[in-house]
């Protein structure tokens, strides 16, 4: 046991650190007040401020479970991308686990505390404070867990200012949701003449995680072309159906000349298109509903004429490169510095080519969606397959567009040396030989197998 004064010293630096990158000194305690982990209260916080250099580089167990801490149970998101997880573990002979984070981030904090003290080789995290994560990743090296996250990220963090605590921070995973949600406003803006009122459902606000403020920004900037379109106002639903069902019944009622609804994702598009049914109105051709990320009822809902659009940038591919990257790191590979930041193009569905899409990501089983071994750098070296327009992100402008950088902000060396060196470009062009399989085209695993 410490003493208070050194428990104090150990804590201050990391307090300081969530101040920076938007988690607050009371968020972080009302986290701790929450947690049920086994540690004792003083032990666990003087582990936070601490790191086992004894442990070097390697990782703790090779033979441990490979945990998925979920946002939710709930959504069709969260349900395809833990299927993806188990499915894509199982192939490659690992035990998976995956943790419902009922959306509150007090019990994911609990959750990743608990398998830090179980045998556990990686962690995969979708946050529901994306504050959080600056702190899971230094635990997460401090431990010698592999550790990954997608979708959510304070502004300005990355898996490169995670290098002073270790290695195990690979990638951080996110799609082009400025370009891909634009694309889909302009096929809003196509279907209703370029005129009327739209409104928008989001999701938080205000938010520091870049995914939300590219969506948000993505409607604003593209509507700005269309000027006899008039963006009537927007309400924020914590990407749930029941409240975004709710909040475009308020935006209709307000707004009832409306004729289109920007929907944050498909899970929101489904509360969306339940709100304009309530008001009396018909989805498809009174109001028009844009959705993202391509899941399972926001594409049935395009099949039927009732969602106009939607981002397919697949639930389940991000799972499936985890899977394939921590199996990688177990084989003695790393991404280089410049592979750390991993993005993909959305394909934009609509009528026109939701069957394509529909039959793969849909219809087939979604363990068969990807090939998980075709994405291996090891497994495949020399004809590795990305199986998605993928590209390393470079420009973190386009992260946090107009987002303020934090108070002392600096570039990693690591970043900054890969752009020096051309590495980006280099990465870019390797990406690109090896995009083999069309997103719309069949499945490579069912290829493999025959």
């Amino acid at each position: 046991m410490t003493s208070d004064g050194d428990e104090r010293r150990a804590l201050d630096p990391l307090l300081e650190r969530l101040d920076t990158y938007g988690l607050g000194r009371r968020q972080f305690a009302k986290l701790l007040a929450g947690s049920a982990v086994a540690l004792g209260a003083a032990g666990a916080l003087t582990a936070v401020g601490r790191r086992d250099n004894a442990r070097g580089n390697a990782v703790a167990y090779t033979d441990g479970q490979f945990a998925l801490l979920n946002w939710s149970s709930t959504g069709d998101y969260q349900v395809q991308w833990a299927k993806a997880y188990q499915d894509a573990a199982r192939q490659l002979g690992y035990k998976s686990v995956v943790l419902d984070g009922k959306s509150d981030a007090a019990v994911q904090s609990n959750q990743f505390n608990q398998l830090l003290t179980q045998k556990t080789t990686a962690i995969f995290v979708g946050l529901n404070d994306a504050g959080a994560l600056p702190t899971l990743a230094h635990d997460a090296n401090d431990r010698g867990v592999l550790f990954q996250a997608a979708w959510n990220s304070p502004a300005w963090y990355t898996p490169w200012h995670s290098d002073a605590d270790g290695d195990k921070y690979n990638t951080f995973l996110m799609p082009d949701e400025y370009v891909a949600v634009g694309k889909a406003v302009d096929v809003l803006a196509k279907r209703i003449g370029e005129e009327g009122t739209v409104v928008r459902v989001g999701g938080y606000y205000p938010s520091i995680d870049g995914c939300e403020v590219q969506r948000r920004l993505a409607v604003y900037d593209t509507l700005k072309k269309y000027p006899k379109i008039k963006f009537a106002g927007e309400l924020h639903a914590k990407y749930d159906a029941d409240l975004s069902q709710r909040a475009a019944a308020s935006l209709l009622a307000r707004y009832p000349d409306t004729v289109g609804i920007v929907a944050v994702n498909d899970d929101a598009a489904t509360g969306v298109v339940a709100g304009i049914e309530a008001a009396g109105k018909v989805p498809g051709k009174d109001v028009f509903v844009v959705g993202a990320n391509g899941s399972t009822a926001g594409i049935d809902r395009i099949v039927k004429g009732t969602q106009l659009v939607t981002t397919g940038n697949v639930p389940a591919y991000p799972s499936f490169v985890t899977l394939a990257q921590f199996h990688d790191r177990l084989r003695g590979w790393q991404p280089e510095p410049a592979e750390r930041f991993y993005g993909w193009h959305a394909e934009i569905i609509t009528r026109d080519n939701v069957q394509p899409f529909k039959a793969r990501y849909v219809d087939g089983p979604i363990g068969e969606s990807f090939d998980v071994r075709l994405l291996s750098r090891t497994e495949h070296p020399n004809d590795f397959d990305l199986q998605f327009d993928g590209y390393p992100v470079e420009d973190l402008e386009t992260i946090w567009p107009e987002v303020p950088k934090p108070k002392g902000f600096q570039y990693p060396e690591v970043y900054l040396r890969a752009q020096r060196n051309g590495d980006f470009e280099r990465i870019r062009e390797l990406y690109q030989k090896h995009y083999r399989s069309p997103v719309l085209g069949p499945s490579p695993y069912g290829k493999r197998q025959t």
